[in-house]
C-alpha cells in the first residue's frame, strides 16, 4: 500500500522523526508503509530508495544530476553558487564535473571530471556523504583556503565552508533538496536534461546575455513595489531599497541556468515570493516562478546617463533643417582645419578637455580618418520616469574646450547649439536589446519625430 508522509529531520534521536513539534525541515514523498518498523529501519529503506533514484537517473541514456551547490555564509560572503554535475553508480562510485573558478591544478574555469565515492549514511535522517576526495567538490569543503578566493573572505582552517555530508531536506518528483550537515547551505539536485558540456555552454550564453559590465543594476518589481539589485555578473543578488547608500540590504548567492538564474533561497517583495527567474518570451525582463515579480535591467538609466558612451544618431531620420545644419558644421570644421571633417553627431559625454554631457559631435582629425575626437555642448538629459528621456537646455551654455576652440575661429559652436535646440522635448525609449543595448529608438511624445541611436 502506498501512502504519502512528511519526513522530518531533527537533532533528537531517531524516534523523534515523526514528531512534528521538533521539525526543522520537512519533505513529502511516496514510500511503502513502513510505520510498523523502527525509525532506523525506515531511514535505511529511504536511503535505499534515494540511492536507487540517484542511480536510475544516472543510467545510460540519461544525463545524471545537476547539483545547484552553495557554500555556507553565502549571505555574508560574495560567493556565487556552483553548478556541479553528478553520475551515481550502484557500487558507490560517483563521477562529478564542473568548470567553476576554484578548480585546482590549472583547471580553473575549465570543464573537468573526477571520480570518487559516495555513501548513504543513516544518522538522524538520510545523509548523502561524499567521503573521499573529489577535485570538483572537495575544494569547496577543504579547510585550506583556495588560492582564487580573496583572503578577506576566507582563511586557512575555514576554507569556503562547503559541506560533503548532505542531509535530506526535501524529496519530490522533480528534485531532491539537501542541507549541509555542518554549515547548513542548501544543495538542490535536479535531473540534468542534456549532456553536461552542453548545459555549461547554455549557462554561459545566458549569463552573457543577461549580464554585462555596462549594466550592473536591475529593478525588482511586483508592479506595486520596486527595489533594486546588483552583483548578478558576479553571481549574487545584492538586494536593496536604493542603489546608493541603501538602508535595506540583503545578499543572496545564485546559480545561472540555461534560462536565467536561481537564488540560494526564497525571498519576498511585498507578499510575492521569488527564487528562480527565467527570461520572458519577449526578452524584456526575467520573470519569477509565478510571474508576480520581474527583474528588469536598468537599461534606461544606462542610455540616459551615457557616462562613457556617445549614442550616435542615424542621420537618415533627420529633418531637412537638421541635415542642413550638419552640412554647415562639416564645412565650418574644414575652415578650422582643412583635415577635419564631421564623422557623426550624438548624445553622451564628450572626450575633450572639460568634457560635458549633452550633444556631441565626432570629427576626424586626419585625412586617413583613422583617429577621431569629439566636441560637446552641455544639455540636460534626464529620466522623468522609467523608459523615458527629457532633453532641454542648461541654464548656462557650457562647452568643452574643443568646442570653445572652434568658437574662436568659426561658427561650429553656434551651429551645434542650434542643432541641440531641435532635439528638446520628451521621448519614449525603446532599446534594441533590453539587457545589453547597443542602440535605441527615441519617439517624441505627442509628435511624429523618431530618432535612432547606436
Amino acid at each position: 500500500m502506498k501512502k504519502t508522509y512528511s519526513f522530518f529531520t531533527t537533532c533528537a534521536v531517531c524516534c523523534a522523526i515523526c514528531a512534528a513539534t521538533a521539525t526543522i525541515t520537512s519533505c513529502s514523498f511516496e514510500q511503502e508503509d513502513y510505520f510498523d518498523e523502527s525509525a532506523s529501519l525506515r531511514i535505511t529503506h529511504l536511503n535505499e530508495q534515494l540511492q536507487d533514484r540517484l542511480v536510475k537517473q544516472s543510467a545510460e541514456g540519461n544525463h545524471g544530476w545537476l547539483m545547484q551547490y552553495f557554500v555556507a555564509g553565502t549571505d555574508d560572503y560574495d560567493f556565487e553558487g556552483f553548478n556541479i554535475f553528478g553520475r551515481f553508480y550502484a557500487n558507490g562510485k560517483v563521477t562529478m564535473a564542473s568548470n567553476h573558478r576554484f578548480l585546482r591544478n590549472g583547471q580553473a574555469n575549465k570543464y573537468t571530471e573526477h571520480d570518487s565515492y559516495y555513501e548513504m549514511l543513516s544518522e538522524e535522517g538520510p545523509v548523502l556523504s561524499f567521503n573521499t576526495w573529489n577535485d570538483i567538490l572537495t575544494v569547496l569543503v577543504d579547510p585550506v583556503s583556495p588560492s582564487a578566493a580573496p583572503s578577506s573572505l576566507v582563511s586557512d582552517g575555514e576554507g569556503m565552508n562547503g559541506d560533503h555530508n548532505l542531509v535530506l531536506a526535501k524529496y519530490d518528483d522533480n528534485s531532491i533538496t539537501f542541507r549541509g550537515e555542518r554549515h547548513g547551505a542548501i544543495t538542490r539536485f535536479i535531473p540534468c536534461d542534456r549532456p553536461w558540456e552542453e548545459y555549461i555552454e547554455a549557462v554561459a550564453k545566458t549569463k552573457s546575455d543577461i549580464t554585462s559590465d555596462i549594466i550592473t543594476t536591475y529593478y525588482v518589481t511586483n508592479g506595486t513595489d520596486t527595489m533594486y539589485f546588483s552583483g548578478l555578473n558576479r553571481g549574487y543578488f545584492e538586494y536593496c531599497d536604493r542603489v546608493t547608500d541603501p538602508l535595506i540590504h540583503r545578499t543572496l548567492s545564485c546559480v545561472f541556468t540555461p534560462n536565467g538564474f536561481r537564488l540560494h533561497r526564497t525571498d519576498t517583495l511585498g507578499v510575492n515570493k521569488f527564487q528562480e527567474f527565467t527570461m520572458a518570451a519577449d526578452s524584456t525582463c526575467l520573470n519569477s516562478e509565478s510571474d508576480s515579480v520581474r527583474v528588469i535591467p536598468r537599461w534606461d538609466n544606462y542610455i540616459v546617463t551615457a557616462r562613457n558612451t556617445v549614442w550616435n544618431f542615424d542621420q537618415e531620420l533627420f529633418s531637412a533643417e537638421q541635415k542642413a545644419l550638419l552640412e554647415q558644421i562639416d564645412a565650418e570644421l574644414g575652415k578650422f582645419n582643412k583635415n577635419y571633417s564631421l564623422a557623426g553627431i550624438g548624445l553622451g559625454r564628450s572626450t575633450g578637455s572639460g568634457a560635458v554631457k549633452g550633444v556631441v559631435i565626432t570629427f576626424y582629425t586626419n585625412t586617413a580618418k583613422t583617429k577621431t575626437n569629439t566636441a560637446g555642448l552641455a544639455m540636460n538629459t534626464s529620466r522623468p520616469e522609467f523608459g523615458k528621456m527629457h532633453i532641454e537646455s542648461t541654464e548656462e551654455v557650457e562647452q568643452d574646450r574643443n568646442l570653445s576652440n572652434f568658437a574662436s575661429k568659426c561658427d561650429v559652436a553656434t551651429l551645434v547649439q542650434q542643432f541641440a535646440v531641435t532635439l528638446y522635448g520628451d521621448y519614449t525609449i525603446t532599446p534594441n536589446n533590453y539587457f545589453r543595448p547597443t542602440g535605441c529608438t527615441l519617439q517624441l511624445i505627442g509628435g511624429a519625430t523618431t530618432y535612432t541611436l547606436k
